[in-house]
């Protein structure tokens, strides 16, 4: 496999990472501008509605203890940004007030706006409040929707999805593949943490979702985002973390139909389907405690999951065969449903005038059946009934397929000081589908490896380090450095066999995998189909660093900050570059001349191929990996201007900048628009000669110069 160049190595640059922000004396860069840490604010008022500049606010999530403290500023106004989601308490202290407490439940990328209100008393009174932050937003514009633990936990999902639980999301639809207000697939960001899990293949979701018992819960915002989000509508997950108590879960659950239990589907019209499930997994999280070594209650967490699935079904084929009459070389059963009668010629008595003689009784003699066709048999099921291929399906099976996936989470939080605090997840995913017939073709049941399979191989890794820093209370900074990378490779449980080499077809390009073949009929019978999915490998990789200051200044709480994403995507498609032949009637069918085209219920695509007779042979040359390259830039400036405790303006910029796709080799050729009309003329970016592009042989350019193509 081709993989990215070594200087990008994902694992080196990790490593650069946390060896800088576990640096005495660090300093934050520009962070964050979509974790999914909340914020709660709000305006300190005595008794008279007037602000109260210098109360003492203290922050402190119930989970960890851990706690933050500011004074409200000149404007009455208190900030506390990257909260991390959870119970929360806010305590408000003055002297000659009474303290005021209140609980809130902070969701996943919230901004609560908890209003205090001060009585005139003594300190060591407390007015508490339950259900500090109004269920409704008061100073923004956005429209979302949270799904909490209890919901993901609660609601039923057929095989553990967190994204059919994006449906329930009004406006939002489409599950995996969101569509949000009727905008297209890949309209919608979709976040981890704040990293990003977009399939940039097909705008949805990635091939291998999160572990269902890693997600604390998730918001959708699906109008009127701030400037901070690019996308027209985000999809926001936080995964758990460990907190002072020590907690853990372990499930498994089993299905099985396969042991009698009637499905109400009938595959083929008797059979309940089979399937047999098997989803399990273990998580547990709490503080890092090493007794009397290290005690990292209140600032040391860690939290751990694992989660599996198996999974065994049957996949239901109802096709044609070859019979082992045919096999055997005996084709005088070829009749169609009316009674029309297929005769075969042998092609070795063709004369002058184009004319035939029929082989004996429609047989073909054992010498003269190619060894190629032999080993074909060998490979091929046989009919399981007595229907003949020309009149009907004779074929009916049920072929095994197979999924088993895994996938790991690790993730850690450690404060450091009142100033500053470390978040780290490493998530691992893979996923292995195999299907051993039935599509495309029908293998004999010892065959594993070869035509009418399929396989696919997804290993997703997803590294990510969150760093806050508070240079004041009024100035914070987030930064996110994070990687991901999805490898999938698909096509056909043969891909690494030379089949070629095998059955002596042609391989002039040297790869392994099925060579896709089909036998036909002149006449409208059925054909017959040895074929293989085309083999094909996707690399995506990214690397992306965000950043989030937010500055409390008076009445505004302002945010601006910015992005950078290099994505490398590696991509190559075999298409047929181990072969596509044909093998058709046209070697033992006669001509007729006056209509210029075969003579019906003559010849037969199966007894071509029992000769060694090809209609067609082709190999498509493939130039292997395309490495496309690409960067995005985006910047933002966002300000939330309490005007009076009753009027808010919400105001923002956006700047963002996706740079075009490039290849690392100048292989994405174009046509000159400018003279396409009359010359038709191949051009290449940079001024790079075709003949310089590597992998194009010569043989390639001479073929295409020889069919007039200019480049």
């Amino acid at each position: 496999m081709n993989y990215l160049d070594q200087n990008h190595n994902w694992l080196r640059l990790l490593c650069c990472v946390l060896s800088c922000l576990l640096s005495p004396g660090l300093m934050s860069e520009p962070g964050l501008a979509q974790t999914a840490n909340g914020v709660i604010k709000g305006t300190v008022l005595d008794q008279y509605q007037a602000v109260v500049p210098g109360a003492q606010v203290t922050l402190t999530n119930e989970n960890t203890n851990i706690s933050a403290k500011m004074q409200t500023n000149g404007a009455g106004i208190y900030y506390f940004g990257a909260v991390q989601p959870g119970p929360c308490n806010v305590v408000v202290e003055l002297t000659g007030f009474k303290k005021w407490e209140g609980k809130l439940q902070l969701q996943v990328g919230q901004t609560a706006v908890v209003d205090v209100k001060l009585e005139v008393g003594n300190i060591e009174n407390t007015i508490e409040v339950t259900g500090a932050s109004p269920p409704i937003t008061t100073e923004s514009a956005e429209i979302a929707g949270v799904k909490d633990s209890q919901r993901i936990e609660q609601l039923p999902l057929n095989g553990r999805q967190i994204s059919n639980l994006f449906n329930l999301t009004p406006g939002v639809e489409g599950a995996g593949n969101p569509r949000v207000n009727g905008m297209k697939v890949g309209s919608a960001e979709m976040l981890v943490d704040g990293v990003s899990i977009v399939d940039r293949f097909g705008g949805g979701i990635a091939r291998v979702q999160p572990a269902l018992d890693t997600i604390q819960e998730f918001r959708i915002e699906t109008v009127g985002s701030n400037a901070q989000y690019a996308q027209p509508a985000t999809i926001t997950l936080l995964t758990k973390s460990g907190t002072n108590t020590f907690h853990g879960s372990i499930f498994e659950t089993h299905r099985n139909n396969a042991g009698g239990l009637r499905a109400r589907q009938r595959q083929d019209g008797d059979t309940s389907a089979k399937l047999i499930r098997n989803e399990f997994g273990v998580s547990a999280g709490g503080p890092i405690y090493l007794g009397s070594l290290y005690d990292g209650r209140n600032k040391s967490f860690w939290f751990a999951a694992y989660e599996g699935l198996r999974q065994r079904e049957s996949h239901f084929t109802e096709d044609v065969v070859p019979t082992p009459a045919m096999w055997g070389g005996d084709f005088s059963n070829l009749v169609d449903n009316n009674g029309n009668r297929t005769h075969i010629y042998d092609p070795l008595t063709t004369d002058a005038n184009g004319v035939r003689q029929q082989f004996p009784n429609d047989i073909i003699p054992e010498g003269r059946i190619n060894p190629f066709y032999k080993a074909m048999q060998a490979l091929t099921a046989l009919p399981t009934s007595n229907t003949l291929p020309t009149q009907g399906p004779n074929f009916d099976h049920f072929y095994p397929a197979t999924t088993d996936t895994n996938t790991f989470t690790i993730k850690g939080d450690h404060r450091f000081s009142d100033k500053d605090s470390i978040s780290a997840r490493f998530t691992r995913s893979r996923r292995l589908s195999q299907t051993f017939g039935g599509v495309y073709g029908n293998p004999a049941f010892n065959v594993n490896d070869a035509f009418g399979s399929l396989r696919q191989d997804v290993k997703i890794y997803d590294p990510s380090i969150q760093h806050t820093h508070v240079f004041s209370p009024t100035f914070l900074n987030e930064l996110l450095v994070s990687g991901h990378r999805s490898n999938n490779g698909q096509g056909t449980l043969g891909d690494l066999t030379d089949w070629a080499g095998k059955l002596g077809l042609p391989n002039p390009f040297g790869v392994t995998g099925w060579p896709t073949f089909y036998a036909t009929e002149v006449s409208g019978y059925a054909y017959f189909g040895w074929d293989g999915d085309n083999r094909g490998d996707q690399q995506l990789t990214s690397y992306v660093v965000e950043d989030n200051l937010t500055w409390i200044k008076g009445k505004h709480s302002m945010k601006f900050g910015g992005r950078f994403r290099q994505e490398y995507n590696n991509v190559r498609e075999l298409q047929q570059a181990q072969g596509s032949h044909d093998f058709g009637p046209d070697w033992t069918g006669l001509y007729d001349a006056p209509n210029d085209a075969a003579l019906p219920y003559t010849g037969s695509g199966l007894v071509d191929m029992a000769l060694g007779l090809p209609t067609t042979l082709r190999n498509q040359y493939n130039h292997g990996y395309y490495y496309f390259r690409q960067k995005e830039f985006g910047l933002y400036f966002h300000d939330n201007w309490k005007v009076s405790p009753r009027l808010t303006l919400d105001l923002g910029l956006r700047w963002d900048k996706w740079t075009p796709y490039n290849e690392k080799y100048n292989r994405l050729v174009n046509l000159d628009l400018a003279t396409f009309a009359n010359t038709f003329q191949v051009i290449t970016p940079n001024n790079v000669r075709m003949e310089d592009i590597p992998g194009t042989p010569a043989g390639v350019l001479s073929s295409w110069a020889a069919r007039g193509l200019t480049w």
